[in-house]
Formats: C-alpha cells, structure tokens, sequence
C-alpha cells in the first residue's frame, strides 16, 4: 500500500507523530515546505499566506451572487502586511491559503481543524470544507470567519490550524479530481507565493 519502510497495510485509524514522520521520510506523504515543519502528537500546524480573497461589497453594489456563474466580479486579492497584520471585521468572511503544500496518496484522507486557542478568540478557519479526499495535492483555500462583535487582527505566517491524517481501511477505487466522479482536478502545484481559490461551484450547474 505505501513505500519501502512505511507499510500501512491493513491499519487504519489517525496518523501519529511517529506515522507522520515515517510517512514523510518515505515520500507516500508530501508536505512541503519541510524545513520548521511543526509536527505534534497527531498532526501538522500550519500557516496563513499573506495573499487572502475579500468580497468586494462596495464594488459590485446590490447585486447577488449567481451560483450558476463565477464568483470573480465579487472578489479581491489582497496582501496582508507582516508588520501591522489585516483587519477582519466582525462576522467578516474570507478565503485564506495555507503556506503549506500537501499530496496525499489513495490510503490517506486529511481533515483541516482549526486551533483551540483561536476557536476561543471566534476566530474559525473552514465553513464546511474541513475534509480533503485521497489523491488531492494542493494548498489549502481556508474559509476564514471573524464570529466576534470586535475586530481581529491576523498576520500572514500566523500558525492558524492543523492537518490530521487519518488511513483507510483500503485504498480508495477514485482518487480526488477523477472525471468519474463528475469533478475536476485543478492545477494547484506548490508556490512560496500561494493565492486562495474562489468558489467554483458554479461548473456544477453548467454542464
């Protein structure tokens, strides 16, 4: 199921420290970049990119969105600045990026959880896309929410989740992005400089 000195046939359960670590000596785990990486007990701390994606209410004035078209009109990229950080406005949403790059292979899922400790501040990293499938290789677009009544300021490089790991009972048959599956892999190879993805949900209903 893996590679030479990381065999994980016919276990299932959440990866450990020790699991992490054989599974990124070994190369069936990708995570980059390697160098600081902060492994705890059952998974990976990751970082906020500077680069995040507002909705540009002023800009569009009363118009909806349309699910059954793109979401770009309504969206702008901006760049947080290291030194005073961004202000997010209280229940202010909007889409961050992980630094960090991940390639996951057919026996691995991967859940994104949010810390504790920014849990207790309202500050929440993922709507409903906590859960990524077998086969996905990417940065992660982390859906961002300010639940407080007071501004929050956050910085890029700030340590905003965890990556955990967890392996299948078996191999998946369809991997992440398989047209069988009616979905698309989209190009998302590993930058130093990452930008979150809008919604493309619209594609679902333009067939």
């Amino acid at each position: 199921m893996g590679k030479k000195n990381f065999d994980f046939s016919g276990r299932c359960g959440i990866l450990s420290d020790v699991d992490i670590k054989n599974a990124l000596k070994s190369g069936v785990l990708e995570v980059q970049p390697l160098n600081g990486l902060n492994i705890q007990p059952s998974s990976i701390d990751i970082h906020l990119a500077k680069t995040i994606l507002v909705f540009a209410r002023r800009r569009v004035g009363e118009a909806a969105i349309d699910l059954k078209k793109p979401v770009d009109e309504f969206m702008d990229y901006e760049v947080i600045d290291p030194k005073k950080g961004g202000v997010l406005h209280p229940k202010e949403f909007i889409l961050g990026v992980t630094e960090e790059w991940v390639k996951l292979p057919n026996w691995l899922c991967m859940n994104v959880d949010g810390k504790s400790s920014l849990g207790r501040l309202g500050l929440v990293i993922h709507a409903t896309a906590g859960f990524v499938d077998p086969g996905f290789e990417g940065h992660i677009t982390l859906e961002i929410t300010n639940f407080t009544d007071l501004p929050l300021i956050i910085y890029p490089g700030m340590a905003i989740g965890q990556f955990r790991f967890s392996a299948l009972m078996s191999p998946a048959e369809h991997i992440y992005g398989e047209a069988i599956l009616g979905s698309k892999k989209y190009k998302n190879s590993f930058s130093k400089e990452p930008k979150p993805i809008a919604s493309q949900y619209w594609k679902n209903l333009v067939k």
